[in-house]
């Protein structure tokens, strides 16, 4: 894609656009970077871009003829979002740019839950594998920052984008092609944004609308949906044909033909009907069944990027995980604190219940999104001692739950914390799995799982201070 002399309108002064309106500034594009909103952290961000860069505030502009960059938060709703397709003489989004400018191989990894984990995952078992595999995208670092990093790669080898892209990212891509790709499972969220499920479905099926022969697919067939996708006769929209790229397929619930599986507490590997023995899943890291399916996403993509199997047994046994999902934070007397902050809907809030085999003192609510709490309800009446409720859905949250198990509500987060440890005592495991977004009183899940940790540190710490006192 040539850059230099052309005119792009970059709309959002959030880390991605700042990121892209850099990278075009360097390359001799003519950038004007707006916002809608005119704070002084903004203007202090934009102040260190440099006077080649346009920047205007308290207003999202686009010059007639641009080429628009839009922000991710930017809903196809939105006025400026609709303004760009009638001005602009095209319209993207970052992980588009980044597709036209990087000349390396693309890994994506999209999905309803587990993204950031396999994103991460898939990276270190690259890297494992002697591969210059960075991940980046939705899980925090702009993908258009890899484009201007100098730091050395490792030998001659091309650097490999590992890349998390969100379907906010995806509805503004008409190219992108990655080498592999893949949806981690799809489960209803965002419908505030796309406004029904079908279109949330058909925006993360972009992420592999533009691949082709060569390329490689990862269907999880334990998804439902998902299990459709690839199908040459999928009429319904919510599935996706193939466009004659390589199906690689896994699964905890059966053998596959082509792909990778688990039973019996291995993982395998499968070519052509014929199955050979990876390792144990033991051999992870990382406790929970919905990390054993996304270490089998991982594994596929490893193999898909012909890392060696014995790079790949390196890798599972060495990855961390990251914070915010099922973090244990501390232990007080006998009960033990786990953040999973990172549960921003119902369906990660299963998960995270699911992943203790005895019943948790869960704390549960945040911004209210709307979504089906059915399921959920249904998951704490099998896994949930009580429920502690906090933030804007706490209202719903309880009618909905109300049977299920003991409900009991709190203003705050730390009032919350307090309760679920008195009612977790003597022994027993809290859960922060929120089930909701963090808006109503965080700027993001990090914010809230680190005010979590930090209160669970400080009820720590007040006890062993009392301790030692008596």
């Amino acid at each position: 894609m040539k850059v230099s002399g052309r005119s792009f309108s970059v709309v959002g002064m959030g880390k991605s656009g700042l990121a892209a309106a850099r990278v075009l500034a360097a390359l001799g594009g003519k950038v004007l970077l707006s916002d809608g909103a005119d704070t002084p952290a903004l203007r202090e961000a934009a102040a260190g871009l440099g006077p080649e860069i346009e920047c205007r505030f308290g207003g999202e502009q686009i010059r007639l003829g641009d080429i628009a960059v839009l922000s991710p938060g930017i809903p196809p709703s939105a006025p400026i979002f609709r303004q760009a397709y009638k001005v602009a003489g095209e319209v993207m989004g970052e992980i588009e740019l980044f597709y036209r400018l990087f000349d390396g191989p693309i890994v994506a990894i999209t999905g309803t839950d587990g993204k950031s984990t396999v994103t991460t995952l898939i990276a270190h078992l690259l890297q494992a594998g002697g591969l210059n595999a960075v991940a980046a995208g939705n899980l925090g670092n702009p993908l258009c920052e890899l484009l201007d990093d100098d730091s050395p790669s490792d030998g001659d080898s091309a650097k490999i984008a590992v890349a998390e892209v969100s379907c906010f990212q995806l509805i503004t891509t008409s190219r992108f092609r990655p080498v592999v790709a893949l949806a981690t499972n799809l489960a209803h969220d965002h419908l505030d944004y796309h406004g029904s499920f079908e279109a949330y479905v058909a925006a993360k099926a972009l992420v592999a609308a533009h691949q082709a022969a060569g390329d490689t697919f990862i269907r999880n067939l334990d998804d439902p949906i998902l299990a459709t996708w690839m199908n040459q006769d999928s009429k319904d929209c919510r599935k996706v044909p193939g466009n004659g790229q390589l199906v690689l397929n896994i699964s905890q619930k059966q053998a596959v033909e082509n792909g990778v599986f688990a039973k019996d507490g291995t993982f395998y590997c499968a070519h052509n009907g014929h199955a050979t023995k990876l390792c144990r899943r033991s051999e992870l890291a990382i406790p929970g069944a919905h990390n054993t399916e996304n270490a089998l996403l991982a594994i596929a993509a490893a193999l898909a990027m012909d890392v060696p199997k014995e790079a790949i047994i390196e890798g599972l046994a060495t990855y961390r995980g990251l914070p915010h999902r099922i973090e244990y934070t501390g232990s007080l007397g006998g009960v033990r604190f786990y953040n999973d902050s990172k549960a921003t809907n119902p369906h990660a809030a299963i998960t995270g219940m699911a992943a203790f085999d005895e019943k948790v003192v869960l704390i549960a609510g945040g911004f209210e999104k709307g979504l089906d709490l059915t399921e959920m309800g249904e998951t704490i009446a099998q896994k949930c001692k009580s429920v502690v409720l906090t933030g804007a859905t706490t209202k719903r949250m309880s009618k909905e739950f109300e049977g299920k198990a003991p409900i009991y509500c709190e203003s705050t987060m730390e009032l919350a914390t307090k309760k679920a440890l008195e009612l977790a005592k003597p022994s027993g495991i809290v859960l922060l799995s929120p089930g909701a977004s963090s808006f109503d009183n965080y700027t993001g899940f990090e914010q809230r799982g680190n005010h979590f940790k930090t209160i669970v540190r400080d009820l720590m710490n007040a006890a062993d201070i009392a301790s030692r006192s008596c």
